[in-house]
């Protein structure tokens, strides 16, 4: 799917299924961004506005497309044993 333009935002309501598009941070301030959708779907986002969390950015007859913040877990550390000196 492409996306030229923001379609609405789902704080309003919507009676369609709203389907996440997962983004970082970083990627709502690009211009042109591909990502998949939580359902599957290729979404090519190309707008000259700022994106924020809710903004619906396509639409079928069935779903809306809204942009989800995505934050990664982060990985589990390598064991860190506590660092100190041995006087004896």
């Amino acid at each position: 799917m492409f996306c030229n333009r923001i379609l609405g935002t789902t704080h309003h309501g919507t009676y369609k299924k709203v389907v996440d598009v997962p983004l970082l941070r970083e990627e709502l301030t690009a211009r042109s961004i591909r990502c998949i959708a939580k359902d599957g779907v290729e979404i090519e986002i190309d707008v000259y506005e700022d994106l924020q969390e809710g903004d619906i950015v396509a639409e079928t007859d069935f779903n809306v497309y809204a942009i989800k913040i995505y934050v990664p877990k982060k990985k589990p550390e390598q064991e860190q044993r506590p660092a100190f000196k041995s006087y004896l």
